[in-house]
């Protein structure tokens, strides 16, 4: 793989380019009138340089594009109606509360020419049944990095996660829900399962494997495999493929018996100010030749299938970016547990004390 990969959104870090690039966009809020102003809030390095120029110059509209760099991030700024966004990028993970909180409104497919392009598979996931709300934006998994100079290369599943062997060189991330659901899968139980047994085992194992644990962090682990001060690390597939970029010695696995899936998805706020401009910027970026482009740029799985039948083959073909069929179908959707979540976050507390 020879294609730079930007910083990941999934890291949650406002990165210094991100935040640049968005200051300066953001200082053209005072042109163009505001029938013909967009308002966008999305991930930090999330859009292929030149997108927001190109819409543009073919619309005439004028763009204010502004970062944020966590879920809660965003639902806050809807809850106020800060920003009068009109075009926002929020991951599956914290749609349910937006939408029973009221924050987002319906997206009107008929005016989207381009959703004939999005993959049948990505549509109507189990947290925006019939994509009332959402526009599949890109995808990926939670998956596992290991120096190859240090582990075997059979190693094909979560289970250096828990080997003694890289005793203080493993990290997991600093996120119970996703942890919890690797754990799960690692025992061959249902991922999101709220059963006290399953969920007692995923406790003993979680305590065994403590003390081999380096760090629990959601943002180091890149850079800790790719120093070689961690041998294995749980993270996202993007995060990840960066670091294997960097580093010839990091591999890249997505475990053959399935893993947790996300989507990240555009919607339009309740309160946004301009809904018909967000449904042309929403079309534009469905336009396949934009999606390549962003594609590109981020590294990260396009929902878009005519897209992907125009990536560069070392993309379109890379099984770590777009897993096979075989694994895909394997995979799970993390579910909303609303007031149950409170379990898995007992057993996070109870592990980590």
């Amino acid at each position: 793989m020879t294609a730079p990969r930007p910083i990941s959104r999934r890291r949650w870090l406002t990165q210094s380019a991100g935040a640049i690039g968005a200051a300066a966009w953001a200082g053209c809020d005072g042109a163009g009138s505001a029938a013909n102003r967009l308002r966008v809030f999305n991930w930090s390095a999330y859009i292929a340089d030149g997108v927001l120029e190109q819409f543009e110059e073919e619309t005439g509209a004028s763009v204010v594009y502004d970062n944020y760099s966590s879920d809660a991030e965003l639902e806050a700024r809807l809850a106020t109606g800060g920003g009068g966004y009109d075009v926002v990028f929020p991951s599956d993970r914290s749609l349910p509360a937006l939408v029973a909180k009221d924050r987002l409104q319906p997206i009107d497919q008929a005016r989207l020419a381009n959703w004939k392009h999005l993959d049948p598979k990505f549509l109507s996931p189990p947290f925006d049944v019939g994509n009332r709300f959402t526009v599949p934006y890109f995808w990926g998994t939670l998956a596992v990095g290991v120096r190859s100079d240090h582990v075997p290369e059979e190693a094909a599943g979560f289970e250096p996660l828990f080997d003694a062997r890289y005793r203080g060189r493993i990290t997991m991330l600093d996120d119970p829900e996703n942890v919890i659901a690797a754990v799960l899968l690692h025992l061959g139980l249902p991922m999101n399962s709220l059963d006290p047994g399953h969920l007692a085992q995923a406790k003993e194992l979680l305590a065994r494997q403590k003390p081999l644990v380096q760090a629990y962090t959601s943002d180091a682990y890149k850079d800790r495999l790719i120093s070689g001060e961690a041998w294995v690390a749980l993270g996202w597939s993007g995060d990840l493929l960066q670091a294997a970029d960097e580093s010839e010695e990091v591999r890249v696995i997505v475990p053959a018996t399935g893993t947790l899936i996300w989507i990240d998805s555009l919607a339009i706020p309740r309160a946004a100010r301009n809904v018909d401009l967000a449904h042309r910027f929403i079309d534009f970026l469905l336009r396949p030749e934009i999606a390549v482009k962003n594609a590109e740029a981020v590294y990260y799985a396009t929902p878009n299938l005519t897209a992907r039948g125009q990536l560069p083959a070392e993309m379109r073909d890379d099984p770590v970016i777009f897993p096979p069929p075989a694994v895909l179908d394997r995979c799970s959707w993390l579910a909303s547990r609303g007031g149950e979540i409170v379990k898995v976050e007992a057993v996070w507390r109870e592990v980590r004390e």
